[in-house]
């Protein structure tokens, strides 16, 4: 399983900066995008920066991630937080949300740092939206980023070392043009020069999606698409983003949405 060695290393490895500029985007987007409540559900939450984030300011949240290790690492962050709200970390599927929360809980359901990416299969992808849609109460936000084709074919490096005290880091990335598919192969040194090394590896495989095919997912999942921007800009996307920001909201007459079969052919 991905993170299971990482994860105690995600945050000081550099990884924490996205967390921290979404936290900072995500007041631009709610003063441009209006909800009413402050229940916040972080799908694919990781070591829940985000969360903890939101919480500090008053939001209630909760975290939910597959990896038992990045919840372990946000329920120890969460241990020593002091908040003016709430929050709370749930292992979980973000395809399967309504198997572990009621429906319409949420004014604003988050996705963020490529983990829409991850999902390699229209079926998944339509089942993320869709738990977003059944989670959230009728006028809630969805708030979700991916990774673009431009940006895993042309931006991604393919080859990159990181290094810092007691932790070498090298990725080794394969774009494949036919599939939309990048596989990155993650082998991280852990120790140092007296004791050792041990190393770990990890393959993680991110497929870019055409922003028509999306927004036509999203739609489908009963929400409605308000607009989608450049990363982390007022601007929308253009054919050299490397990231989308999708806002979405749920109608304010639907209470419930059931989840999706697939019926697309995956393109």
């Amino acid at each position: 399983m991905i993170y299971e060695c990482y994860a105690p290393l995600y945050d000081t490895s550099g990884q924490i900066r996205f967390a921290l500029l979404v936290a900072v985007y995500l007041r631009e987007l709610l003063a441009r995008h209006p909800i009413n409540g402050q229940h916040m559900l972080d799908l694919a939450c990781g070591t829940g920066t985000l969360a903890l984030s939101q919480a500090s300011e008053g939001w209630h949240v909760v975290g939910l991630d597959s990896s038992p290790a990045m919840i372990a690492q946000a329920e120890a962050k969460l241990s020593g937080a002091t908040l003016a709200g709430s929050a709370r970390f749930l292992r979980g599927d973000m395809r399967r949300v309504a198997e572990l929360l009621p429906p319409n809980g949420f004014d604003l359901v988050t996705c963020t740092y490529d983990s829409l990416n991850y999902m390699v299969n229209t079926t998944d992808l339509l089942a993320c939206f869709t738990s977003a849609a059944y989670a959230l109460v009728p006028g809630g936000l969805y708030i979700g980023d991916m990774n673009t084709h431009h940006f895993l074919e042309f931006e991604w490096g393919a080859y990159a070392v990181r290094e810092q005290d007691g932790f070498i880091q090298i990725e080794q990335s394969h774009f494949d043009p036919q599939s939309a598919m990048s596989t990155m192969v993650l082998t991280g040194f852990v120790g140092d020069d007296v004791a050792g090394y041990e190393r770990f590896d990890e393959v993680h495989v991110e497929r870019a999606y055409p922003s028509t095919l999306v927004h036509k997912l999203i739609e489908r999942a009963g929400l409605h698409v308000e607009a989608c921007y450049d990363s982390f800009t007022a601007s929308p996307p253009g054919p050299y983003t490397q990231r989308i920001f999708w806002v979405a909201r749920k109608p304010a007459e639907a209470q419930y949405a059931a989840p999706l079969q697939d019926t697309m052919t995956t393109p």
